[in-house]
């Protein structure tokens, strides 16, 4: 009894509190739906940070300071202009015209439309914005800007240099511009020979595209360095000979592309013109020209007699020089039976051409030959342009007639 006394105590005061704390007792009831409009609105997150406006590297830039490399993908092909290689995307195509030395190209898309234009150039010494400006100029008018968002010039291992610029010939639309060359004692400045400029037109880009089509401008371009860095490094370019020479014409040839003066007086000379080629001649001098089926010839002769021919044309397969000398003296001198060469020299003209000159004695009668061919090494003749001279000369007036063909030569224009 006395247990069960506590326990009921122990109830009631455990009741007492409850009614003191004014705790409620949950009672279940029915809930009811609430509709979704009902809902309070659930307050927006808290935005993110804020996006920085700093400006970014141009994505070509920074794979032109990396250095670019042709593409090593099976889509793409390969592409010959003049002496040159490029890769370009196999849907893409090209067509290039020929002047002179000189080719001009332009790149089209999948979509035929124009991607860009490439000129493969010999010229004298530029200083490079030179360059720059008349290329704007001849493209877009004389009144075009060129204005840079940024340029920049990196010297390869080769030698060559390559300059990268992104001109703003319209604000709206990027044109990167790059250049190839060889420089001169400055960076900026060409060296007699070859250059190879790049113009992009890239107003139809945006966004990705605008990206894809910068890594096939790097590729493009990295295909042409690729090729001609390979080209520095497997063929030993021959120095101008330092040797002295014996003879009066072989010695004109040599101060004439080493850029020495030269006293030949052509004031007088009568300017001749072929089909393809053309050049100044001493007044005593008749010319006929006429055409082969593989190359053009001038006849050269005096008082009635055929003393020279010049030939200009070109091959697609090379030969050996020795093999071209043999057979112009076998074609023309053969009759004057057999000979020694007494002096000869060879020479590169702006790393992507040589010239050889033969001086000739067939048992005292004297024969200069003259071969230049867009060769690099001077024991191979071709392929591309190429120019040969033979002439016959009067050894005990070796010195005038040493004159009259070095300047036929020097102002032999094709």
């Amino acid at each position: 009894m006395k247990r069960l006394f506590i326990i009921f105590v122990m109830i009631l005061v455990a009741a007492t509190l409850s009614a003191q704390l004014g705790l409620r007792t949950l009672t279940p009831e029915p809930t009811e739906t609430i509709e979704a409009t009902d809902l309070e609105a659930v307050p927006p997150a808290p935005e993110g940070l804020p996006a920085l406006t700093l400006r970014t590297v141009d994505s070509l830039l920074v794979t032109f300071r990396e250095g670019w490399k042709g593409p090593d993908d099976p889509a793409w092909k390969t592409e010959t202009i003049g002496t040159s290689k490029i890769m370009i995307p196999d849907s893409y195509s090209i067509f290039q015209e020929k002047m002179g030395l000189n080719y001009d190209a332009q790149i089209f898309d999948e979509d035929n439309a124009l991607f860009g234009r490439l000129f493969f150039y010999q010229l004298e010494s530029y200083e490079r914005e030179e360059l720059v400006e008349a290329v704007v100029a001849s493209l877009y008018g004389e009144s075009a800007s060129t204005d840079r968002a940024y340029e920049e010039t990196v010297e390869l291992e080769s030698g060559l240099v390559a300059y990268l610029a992104s001109l703003k010939v319209k604000p709206e639309a990027e044109y990167p511009f790059i250049a190839v060359y060889y420089p001169s004692e400055e960076l900026d400045v060409t060296e007699p020979g070859p250059v190879t400029m790049f113009v992009f037109e890239l107003a139809n880009y945006q966004g990705s595209e605008l990206e894809m089509a910068k890594e096939i401008i790097s590729k493009i371009v990295g295909s042409f360095i690729d090729v001609e860095e390979e080209l520095e490094e497997e063929v030993v370019v021959p120095e101008l000979e330092k040797s002295e020479h014996t003879d009066l014409f072989v010695k004109m040839i040599d101060s004439l592309l080493k850029e020495d003066d030269i006293d030949i007086n052509i004031d007088d000379w009568l300017e001749v013109e072929g089909d393809y080629f053309g050049f100044l001649m001493p007044p005593e001098f008749s010319v006929q020209f006429y055409l082969s089926d593989y190359f053009e010839v001038a006849d050269l002769g005096l008082r009635g007699t055929i003393v020279g021919k010049l030939f200009v044309g070109e091959t697609d397969e090379p030969a050996s020089t020795e093999g071209v000398l043999n057979e112009l003296v076998y074609e023309y001198l053969g009759g004057f039976g057999n000979f020694e060469v007494v002096d000869s020299y060879s020479g590169n003209i702006g790393r992507e051409s040589t010239v050889n000159v033969f001086a000739l004695d067939f048992s005292g009668q004297l024969c200069w030959i003259a071969l230049f061919s867009e060769s690099v090494d001077a024991e191979v003749f071709g392929p591309g342009e190429y120019f040969a001279l033979v002439g016959l000369a009067d050894s005990q007036d070796a010195e005038n007639w040493a004159k009259w063909y070095t300047g036929i030569l020097a102002t032999l224009d094709f």
